[in-house]
């Protein structure tokens, strides 16, 4: 086949029929480049061309799988109009004849922050609006949606103001419901859905408030309450439960910090006391916060197990592929917005150098290190070893392991040893009584601020701001360090939502909730990262699952050691298959905000020539800081068709004609280059090394039928 993005699916199954290994499709790149759509490209072209046993998976199918989880994972940013905010494995499992047998989706880092977070010039997850302007009729009631007038107060959303983009997600909304039904979802289980999804709007509106003091003298304590009682009534019988426990549920777990005391003082337990209850007041807008965030990303969650129970079958499978979509670079300075990105960004943007990283290896260390061990001599470009960049050290600067012990320490002269990575220092000075942010950057700086990581982060203007320079320096990251330290940590009340969902009154609310995780589950929240989504994929599949090793993180509650093991998790789960890079390139940074084919047509009415749609130092760039220039120029120079000696012969040596190999073999190299002198390939065509023999990219391999 041709270039095109068919091809790569295409390659991945025939290797997968031919060796029965385990293949995956990686899509990586900038966000708004395209990955999402080249994703569903090469999946749609799997099912269709594979086929699938008793339709258990269909192009109707995947249509409304697409749709439902665009409406619940994705939202409007400054970079995309139509953003992914989380990480997807999308696997489909083969059978001996290499049919499509099972199939299932895996949800990881989930952007959740999203659902609670007002945001300028962007939006909350789709699905929100949609149900808000789409839902009718009785249900409507149900879910004390009737009277909205559309200016309520709500601290978690900004309301659709033009009349089409309501009338757009009202339409959405009914292809909601209808992509439900393809994929089996019964009315019950919808109306759950969208109960949690009402709750989470009216936690929104009922907000915080400092509550009144009961009592007298120094029992007096503030203490927090909901704004807006009716609305909390609200969300409160939505979720099966009393406003007064919901209450109890969101506020009574206290600050995650706590105050430090002030011993020699007469009134020390009186100020400990009041100072405690003040902090508890202060900290109950986050709490309420990361109660309907961890509530929003257990739906997801469910929502995820729904999708699977419609596309998994109790059939033995014997190879998968795994196609790994992600939310892409975030570079929201790119776009116009200077106050720097958030620790969201810092996460999605981590995982793509993790990727990147894994192509480096993939596409450049190992085939250099298969030529040392098989003593195969490549002609290199001059001076291209001294300058092949390496994205390793960037990849320790976020991430590199800390020591045993935890050590604070202001000497400038920090040995490299005594270096940890930015998650690692993040997660420590969380645990500090006192610390803040600018004490984060302090530290940060302390041990990355010589000159020799000046290259790799460096501090910016702003207050508490500093840049990365991701991509191997290409795409440099502006980031405002502004509470990292509280979303650095777990809030106690995300513990407490799946708790809620699971010991609902409504019998329908909690039995789907206890099929998602079990019963023995709700000590792990869904919020988690690393844990998302991993209750819910059930499938058999010659892959092990490796995003169960952060449990020493979920008992540290660090979102950021989280962030980390589920990485980790991800690419050692790649490692053991046949890895192809889908790399999607911007045409201009603001390509995520226009249509497809938009601009195009635009420039074509109005006479402006193509080429000026295209920003070529950009695209330059890319194309630099993803090494795609490397590993071409890599993989034509060198041998990156190959096959062990004695596999080669014994499916080959039919075509050698004359050339008759005696039995035993006593010596499989010599047998091997007497089958190819016999062949009469040129001899500049392939190298014999020790114990593979490798072909020249240009090789005519075509004669060695379902080969190399």
């Amino acid at each position: 086949m041709p270039p095109h993005i068919y091809s790569m699916a295409q390659a991945s199954y025939h290797n997968m029929v031919s060796t029965r290994r385990d293949q995956s499709l990686v899509f990586i790149g900038r966000s708004g480049s395209g990955k999402t759509t080249n994703f569903r490209h090469c999946v749609q072209y799997l099912v269709t061309a594979a086929g699938a046993n008793n339709k258990v998976l269909t192009p109707e199918k995947l249509t409304a799988l697409w749709f439902v989880l665009e409406s619940f994972g994705n939202c409007k940013t400054v970079m995309n109009t139509n953003a992914t905010r989380f990480t997807q494995i999308f696997s489909l499992d083969f059978d001996q004849a290499g049919v499509i047998a099972s199939a299932s989706l895996q949800i990881l880092m989930l952007e959740k922050t999203r659902a609670v977070k007002k945001i300028d010039n962007e939006t909350t997850f789709h699905m929100m609006y949609r149900m808000l302007c789409g839902v009718e009729g009785h249900l409507r009631k149900e879910l004390f949606l009737d009277n909205l007038s559309g200016n309520e107060n709500n601290q978690f959303m900004t309301y659709l103001q033009k009349h089409e983009d309501k009338q757009r997600a009202q339409m959405e909304f009914s292809k909601v419901c209808s992509s439900m039904n393809v994929l089996g979802i019964s009315p019950s289980e919808q109306k759950v859905i969208f109960s949690v999804l009402a709750a989470i709007f009216h936690l929104g509106c009922a907000g915080v408030v400092k509550a009144g003091t009961s009592g007298s003298g120094s029992s007096n304590r503030p203490a927090a309450q909901f704004a807006s009682p009716a609305a909390a009534q609200r969300a409160a019988h939505l979720l099966g439960t009393t406003a007064e426990e919901l209450g109890r549920a969101v506020f009574a777990a206290g600050p995650r910090t706590p105050p430090s005391p002030t011993p020699g003082s007469d009134h020390h337990h009186h100020h400990l006391h009041r100072n405690g209850a003040a902090a508890a007041l202060d900290a109950a807008p986050d709490a309420l916060e990361a109660f309907a965030a961890s509530m929003y990303a257990e739906l997801v969650n469910c929502v995820a197990h729904l999708v699977n129970r419609s596309l998994a079958a109790p059939t033995y499978t014997v190879s998968s592929i795994l196609l790994v979509d992600t939310p892409g670079f975030q570079n929201p300075a790119t776009c116009g917005r200077q106050v720097g990105a958030s620790f969201e960004d810092l996460c999605h943007n981590y995982l793509q150098e993790r990727l990147q990283l894994l192509f480096h290896h993939t596409n450049l260390v190992a085939p250099r290190d298969r030529y040392m061990q098989e003593n195969i001599d490549i002609v290199y470009d001059e001076n291209e070893n001294e300058t092949l960049i390496n994205p390793t050290p960037l990849v320790n600067l976020l991430d590199k392991q800390a020591q045993n012990t935890v050590i604070r320490t202001s000497q400038m002269d920090l040995h490299e040893a005594d270096r940890r990575g930015l998650l690692w220092l993040l997660d420590e000075e969380a645990i500090y009584p006192g610390s803040s942010d600018e004490s984060f950057i302090e530290r940060l700086f302390t041990h990355y601020g010589d000159r020799d990581h000046q290259l790799l982060i460096r501090k910016a203007p702003g207050n508490n701001q500093f840049i990365i320079q991701h991509l191997q320096g290409t795409n440099p990251v502006l980031y405002s360090a502004k509470g990292w330290l509280k979303y650095s940590r777990e809030n106690p009340v995300t513990r407490t939502a799946i708790t809620v969902l699971q010991e609902s009154s409504k019998e329908e609310i909690s039995n789907l909730f206890v099929a998602v995780r079990g019963l023995g589950a709700s000590s792990f929240s869904g919020s988690l990262v690393g844990i998302e989504g991993s209750q819910s994929l059930r499938r058999a599949s010659s892959i092990r699952r490796t995003f169960t090793a952060g449990t020493a993180a979920i008992k540290r509650k660090s979102i950021c050691l989280q962030v980390k093991f589920t990485i980790d998790g991800l690419i050692e789960t790649l490692r053991r298959t046949k890895l192809r890079f889908v790399q999607c390139l911007l045409p201009q940074h603001n390509a995520g905000l226009c249509e497809a084919s938009a601009p195009l047509i635009a420039a074509k009415a109005s006479g402006q020539h193509e080429d000026n749609l295209i920003n070529v130092p950009l695209l330059r760039s890319q194309i630099r800081g993803a090494q795609i220039l490397d590993a071409v120029r890599l993989y034509k120079q060198g041998f990156p068709n190959f096959m062990p000696l004695g596999e080669f012969r014994r499916r080959f040596h039919l075509l050698a004609g004359d050339c008759k190999v005696s039995s035993p073999v006593l010596d499989e190299r010599k047998a091997v280059e007497d089958m190819l002198l016999a062949l009469d390939l040129e001899p500049s065509s392939y190298r014999v090394g020790l114990s593979q023999v490798s072909f020249y990219a240009r090789c005519d391999t075509k004669r060695f039928p379902d080969g190399l």
